[in-house]
């Protein structure tokens, strides 16, 4: 303990103790709050080209629990059709299975339950092309 901080009256250490407490308590509390969150994903180096079924990788910075998360496919018009997911090699990591896609514009629609229980929504834009760029956010 620093020689400054014994020498004050102790209430006034408890005081200044108190207070540090107060400020590092939320910051503590954080993790516990935490939201499922896209941090990566293969769309933004890895094409996806017309006519071929295509895999993409997404990575959430925390554990997500698959069998209560849904992720969709968005194409023209506000279609939306349920693709299939699993779990990835890595924690964090979601499977995503897209069917043979025709050029165009389309967005991945996740609703995701984070390990801890809370649900996220996250949509990812993208475009199915050649010689076109991909990953669109």
């Amino acid at each position: 303990m620093p020689l400054f901080f014994a020498s004050l009256p102790r209430a006034v250490r408890c005081g200044l103790l108190g207070a540090a407490l107060g400020l590092l308590l939320p910051v503590a509390w954080l993790p516990a709050h935490a939201h499922a969150v896209i941090t990566e994903d293969s769309l933004a180096r890895e094409p996806v080209h017309p006519d071929k079924p295509t895999q993409v990788r997404l990575q959430f910075n925390t554990g997500v629990e698959i069998k209560l998360s849904r992720v969709s496919l968005v194409s023209k018009g506000d279609v939306e059709q349920a693709v299939v997911i699993k779990a990835g090699a890595r924690p964090g990591q979601v499977l995503v299975s897209l069917p043979a896609l025709v050029e165009g514009d389309y967005a991945l629609r996740c609703q995701v339950f984070a390990a801890d229980g809370h649900l996220t929504q996250e949509i990812r834009r993208f475009r199915v092309g050649t010689g076109t760029a991909t990953g669109v956010k």
